[in-house]
């Protein structure tokens, strides 16, 4: 699940930085919203992929036979949809995106950050640095 987050997390970012900043300046603001908003575009679209992880890591827990009997993701998924019809995919969206913006939006507005730090650096030391640049 982690792979198609970061996939459209940094797709969704890269997009929305272009639009909010096509000077490419560092911008605090800018970085932060958009990382906030690729976080929770990506948070969206991946719930249903962390319904049926969920249901996949607690069916050992579950009071359910047929929960616990569930050993694949089209079974899983089989069984939401069973017991919550199409919107079962979706729970816990909300949540998930709510916690999901901060973090992502503290991320990409540190490496941001980080980002302009070095070039500023490496552009002061004109070319002088080990790197080559």
């Amino acid at each position: 699940m982690t792979v198609p987050f970061t996939a459209f997390q940094f797709t969704a970012y890269e997009s929305l930085s272009k639009v909010m900043n096509p000077s490419k300046q560092y911008d605090p603001i800018t970085h932060c919203v958009a990382g906030g908003l690729a976080g929770a575009f990506a948070a969206g679209i991946t719930t249903p992929l962390d319904v049926i992880k969920t249901v996949l890591q607690t069916r050992g827990l579950s009071s359910q036979e047929e929960v616990r009997k569930v050993s694949s993701l089209l079974g899983a998924g089989r069984l939401i949809k069973k017991e919550y019809g199409w919107s079962g995919f979706m729970r816990g969206w909300k949540p998930r995106i709510v916690t999901t913006m901060p973090s992502t939006a503290i991320c990409w507005s540190s490496y941001e950050m980080a980002k302009a730090y070095f070039k500023k650096n490496l552009r002061e030391s004109d070319g002088a640095s080990s790197f080559g640049v």
